[in-house]
Parts: structure tokens; sequence; C-alpha cells
């Protein structure tokens, strides 16, 4: 009975850290990257894209409301399947872009253009900031 609860606990303990991790990735970006996070102030918060991110972004802009192949975009960028698969989840989580599977064919486009091409202004000016501050 006893091994029973602390299996329990454990469990809760788990599920917890879990909760927690899901929340930091989403306010925080992507951890797992080591490039350095780019904040954007979107119409209601802030949302941060580390360098592919934008990458992927300006690349499915470029294409117009046209889906595109996932693995198109890893090739012509030369992002790795797992990094990409990443970004595509994170992006889609945001709201940014729209997944469709079709058979065995995931294809991606953009959901709000208007809005990205909003975020993807706001990285250039603050990337020139950047460069420009002593």
């Amino acid at each position: 009975m006893v091994i029973m609860t602390m299996m329990e606990v454990f469990l809760i303990m788990v599920l917890g850290y879990m909760i927690y991790d899901i929340k930091v990735r989403l306010t925080k970006g992507n951890p797992n990257t080591g490039d350095e996070a780019i904040g954007v102030k979107d119409d209601v918060n802030k949302v941060r894209l580390n360098t592919d991110e934008v990458r992927v972004l300006r690349y499915l802009l470029s294409k117009g409301n046209k889906p595109v192949v996932q693995s198109m975009i890893g090739r012509d960028l030369n992002i790795p399947k797992s990094t990409l698969f990443r970004i595509v989840r994170r992006l889609n989580e945001l709201g940014l872009i729209n997944v469709e599977k079709r058979g065995k064919y995931k294809y991606i486009y953009i959901q709000r253009a208007q809005d990205v091409a909003n975020m993807l202004k706001a990285v250039d000016e603050e990337s020139t900031n950047k460069g420009s501050s002593p």
C-alpha cells in the first residue's frame, strides 16, 4: 500500500515538472537552441523567436499563400529534420502557421501573413538597433 502511494507522488511530481517545462518553453522561447532569442512585440504579448524560426517564417512568406512540404523547407534552408519539427510545432502552437497532413506529407503555410510580416519587420528593426548601439 505504501509503495503505491509513493508511486502516485512520483507521477504527480513528474507531471508537474512537464507542465512547468511546457510553460517555460512557450513564454521564453525555445531553450534547446543555442541561438540568441529575438524578442518581438505582438499585439497582445511578447513572442520570442530564434534565428531559425525567423528563417522559416521568411521562407514561407516568400512562397506566398502556397503550402510548402515540410521536407522542402528543411532541404532549402539546410535545417535538420528534428530541429525543423520543433520549429514547426512551436510556430503552429503560436498560431503563426498551419500544418496540414496529406498522405505522408506535411504541408506548411502562413496562417496570419500580415501579422508575420509585421513581426519580421520588427525583428529587422530590432537587429539594426542592436547593431548600431555602442
